[in-house]
């Protein structure tokens, strides 16, 4: 077993926007596919946690982008376990280009859940065995309350349809990040890029579901926006997120 994982993405022309930059939402599923493939190397991925009725679910993510990769370039992905805090399991990232500069850096911070009562559990005692390592980082920060510090105004609304349901039939973080994307026009995306995204994933959204977006009106003006979704059925807050823009 590898304390840390190493795999690497050719990129494709539908993994870059309109402006030929990686989508920061699949440099999301990038990150997930490879905590996936990991988890399972560890013995505490998808296969192993349904017979035991227990799933992972992320709870919170920062990341740091230093620069965007293109169409055709091909990147370097690590990933690593890196220490239970509190409830927390933190895994960290980076993303690398052939020339092994680093291109992003992630952390993250998981919840083990019961997956009937979805109460919270502790991965090192359910896996004492459990491979981590502190010793290297990516990001020395930790799962932080994201406040709002401007006025807000309504974005748009959307239903939630079929095809942004995945495996566990809610909505993917990473169609989260598409959905904070979407909060932007084409020409906004053309003079700005993400610098850092955090957010803070709170409860799920299930197929029919209908989402309402707001964003701060007032922070754009120090270099950083603030995004929130509302589930208008359950009436409860789905995601809160800082991004930092360039």
């Amino acid at each position: 077993m590898e304390a840390v994982y190493k795999t690497s993405e050719n990129i494709r022309a539908f993994d870059v926007d309109a402006n030929n930059r990686l989508k920061v939402s699949t440099l999301f599923d990038y990150f997930q596919n490879a905590a996936s493939k990991h988890a399972e190397h560890l013995n505490v991925g998808f296969t192993d946690l349904i017979p035991k009725g227990l799933l992972w679910v992320l709870s919170w993510v920062k990341m740091e982008v230093i620069n965007y990769p293109k169409f055709l370039d091909q990147v370097k992905i690590q990933t690593w376990g890196k220490s239970q805090y509190k409830l927390y399991s933190m895994r960290d990232f980076l993303l690398f280009n052939s020339n092994d500069e680093v291109l992003c850096r992630g952390t993250t911070a998981w919840l083990l859940l019961d997956s009937k009562t979805l109460r919270p559990k502790i991965l090192t005692q359910i896996f004492p065995e459990v491979m981590l390592n502190g010793e290297k980082s990516a990001l020395d920060e930790y799962p932080v309350k994201i406040n709002n510090i401007g006025s807000k105004e309504i974005v748009f609304s959307k239903k939630i349809n079929y095809t942004d349901i995945d495996l566990n039939k809610h909505v993917n973080n990473a169609k989260y990040v598409e959905y904070i994307l979407d909060c932007y026009d084409q020409d906004f995306h053309k003079y700005h890029i993400i610098k850092s995204l955090t957010i803070s994933f709170l409860t799920e959204t299930k197929f029919n579901h209908e989402l309402e977006f707001y964003k701060s009106s007032l922070t754009i003006e120090n270099g950083y926006d603030y995004i929130e979704a509302k589930n208008l059925i359950t009436d409860k807050d789905v995601f809160k997120a800082a991004i930092e823009w360039r």
